[in-house]
């Protein structure tokens, strides 16, 4: 029986690919790829590469035969699309046989969170928790991978904008989180029916952001505290979809209520080291 990734050649799928390489026989890996032919560089490592789309359940079930534990990885898109993607994909799963489904979640999931996108990961927890099957959920915090996004910006004009006031946020590399993944990944049965909140091993102020790319690059850089309207209006300037404006304006409102700064040690537990910090991170993502 082989362990399958979904979305595979995603940022963060690429990465849990990687590090299940490391932990795994490339024989028991397969992966489900909308585009098959953007998967040519696995199946040339062996990786037993699927087409899969979870706007088809058909094709899904197909992707899922002959698999043990799956990973969904969360897709990209409004929240009723979401929704409906993700329950195709468990019921694909649970027709094909998979016995364990991994699936990528969000701290502190709610109906009512002002991260509108907090809701699609509540539904899918408890879908998956409907089907049967055993599943393991990683309440991934912030990519602080999204944080470098700003910094060209700041590096020209000296101020690192976002309207986050003094909200502190566990942001957490996307690579440590595909390693927790894979680590779950390669032996599913020590996971059974467990949720990890995977955050970083401090809550950060932009403040501190602000500084560490000052540190890192050696320019003079503070941060802005931007408006909430002047921050919407710039994320519909570059041209994001409504829905994702509207979570990204509400994750720094939920933020500022505290919502996404308390520090959980599961990623420590599950790979047997602290996560990178965000100091760290941002100095290698800038001088290397």
């Amino acid at each position: 029986m082989k362990t399958l990734i979904t979305g595979a050649t995603g940022q963060l799928g690429t990465l849990v690919v990687k590090h299940l390489l490391d932990r795994l026989p490339v024989s028991e890996i397969a992966v489900s790829v909308r585009t098959p032919a953007k998967a040519e560089n696995l199946a040339s490592l062996g990786v037993d590469v699927r087409h899969g789309d979870f706007d088809d359940l058909a094709l899904m079930t197909t992707a899922f035969k002959g698999i043990e534990t799956a990973l969904i990885i969360s897709a990209e898109a409004d929240n009723a699309t979401r929704i409906a993607q993700h329950r195709t994909a468990v019921d694909a799963a649970k027709a094909a046989g998979v016995r364990h489904l991994v699936y990528t979640s969000i701290i502190d999931p709610r109906t009512d969170a002002d991260f509108t996108y907090s809701a699609i990961h509540l539904d899918t927890e408890n879908y998956i928790k409907e089907s049967g099957l055993n599943y393991t959920f990683l309440r991934n915090s912030f990519y602080a991978d999204l944080l470098l996004a700003g910094v060209a910006h700041a590096l020209e004009t000296g101020a690192y904008g976002a309207p986050a006031g003094d909200a502190k946020i566990t942001y957490i590399p996307r690579n440590d989180l595909a390693e927790a993944a894979a680590v779950v990944l390669a032996n599913p049965k020590n996971h059974i029916n467990a949720t990890y909140d995977l955050t970083g091993a401090k809550a950060v102020t932009h403040t501190e952001i602000a500084s560490y790319i000052a540190k890192a690059t050696g320019k003079d850089i503070t941060f802005a505290d931007l408006p909430t309207d002047v921050h919407v209006g710039i994320l519909n300037s570059i041209g994001l979809p409504g829905h994702l404006v509207e979570a990204l304006a509400g994750l720094y409102v939920g933020a500022k209520k505290g919502d996404y700064e308390t520090v959980s040690d599961d990623f420590e537990t599950l790979v047997g080291r602290k996560p990178q910090s965000v100091e760290d991170f941002i100095r290698n993502a800038l001088t290397n």
